[in-house]
C-alpha cells in the first residue's frame, strides 16, 4: 500500500463511516484497490493439505523412523501436509 493512500485513510479515519465509505467507493471507481478481508464459508479457510489417510500416516511414521533428524516441517513438505498433521502422527 503506498504512503499517499495511507495518509488519505488517516485523514478520513475520524470523519464517519458513511463519508469514509463514499470516499472508498470513489477511490475504487478511479481504479485504486482497497484491501478487504477475505471471508470464507463457515468462517474457515479451505483445507490446503492432503487428507490424512492410514497409508499416509504409516508413510510419515516410516519416514521419521528412517530419518529421526528430519524436522516436522521437512516431513510436512515431503508429504504435502501441514506441520500440525505431522505433529498429530508423531505424538
Amino acid at each position: 500500500m503506498n504512503e499517499e493512500y495511507i495518509e488519505v485513510l488517516k485523514a478520513i479515519e475520524g470523519v464517519g463511516a458513511t463519508l469514509a465509505h463514499r470516499i472508498s467507493k470513489e477511490l475504487e471507481r478511479q481504479g485504486l484497490t482497497i484491501y478487504r478481508k477475505k471471508v470464507f464459508k463457515n468462517a474457515r479457510r479451505p483445507t490446503s493439505s492432503a487428507p490424512m489417510t492410514s497409508e499416509l500416516r504409516t508413510a510419515i511414521r516410516a519416514y521419521y523412523e528412517a530419518d529421526p533428524e528430519a524436522t516436522q516441517q521437512e516431513i510436512a513438505n515431503m508429504f504435502g501436509v501441514n506441520i500440525g498433521r505431522v505433529n498429530e502422527v508423531l505424538v
